[in-house]
């Protein structure tokens, strides 16, 4: 039985990478302005601050009838409060909140929760990832088929995306969702594609 091992890699990485800042953080090794966030905290994490939308290609695993093409929605608040007099901590500890769905057209359908955090690369170039928990309505026993064990999984997101003024962002995707192996079977479900942002 095939298990998917995309989410553990992309979710060592991210923790890593986490770690990594947190602990250069502490010791002094980052200089304050050595990184700085994509998006302003202009908006109250409760309020809608942007909106997006995309088109993904689904289940890049090839996974049994689950091929094809998706259309992503997705709302994200503004960031949660807090100054720590940092700009790697001031990042990791005020993400943003999001809310979104993934619609399959007849595949598995996802509604996922969690969330964002982004930083500038160069010039309007920016990365992100995320982090939550996804429900979705594809199968959880499928005899020898992809399925996905639980009802209630994880999902971890990254994208690369270029600022395009003030209020437009482009960005190419790429998403997972499994259970971690919490349930069985753990096929994992993986789309990427590209998304336009808009921030009010």
């Amino acid at each position: 039985m095939r298990h998917s091992n995309l989410g553990y890699g992309m979710g060592r990485v991210f923790v890593a990478a986490a770690l990594a800042a947190l602990i250069q953080a502490g010791t002094g090794v980052t200089p304050a302005a050595a990184i700085e966030a994509a998006t302003p905290a202009n908006h109250p994490f409760w309020a809608i601050d942007e909106v997006r939308a995309g088109v993904f290609d689904h289940a890049l695993e090839d996974n049994v009838g689950e091929r094809g093409v998706a259309l992503n929605l997705e709302v994200l608040g503004g960031r949660l409060p807090g100054s720590y007099g940092n700009s790697v901590l001031d990042i990791f500890l005020t993400p943003r909140p999001h809310l979104g769905t993934t619609i399959g057209f007849g595949k598995t359908d996802e509604f996922y929760w969690g969330l964002t955090w982004d930083a500038k690369l160069y010039g309007p170039l920016f990365l992100e990832a995320s982090f939550g928990g996804a429900v979705h309505d594809g199968p959880l026993e499928n005899g020898n088929n992809p399925a996905y064990g639980c009802q209630v999984n994880f999902r971890e997101s990254a994208s690369l995306g270029y600022s395009v003024g003030e209020h437009w962002k482009v960005m190419a995707e790429i998403d997972h969702m499994s259970n971690g192996n919490l349930c069985h079977p753990n096929h994992g479900l993986t789309n990427a594609g590209l998304r336009l942002g808009y921030r009010f």
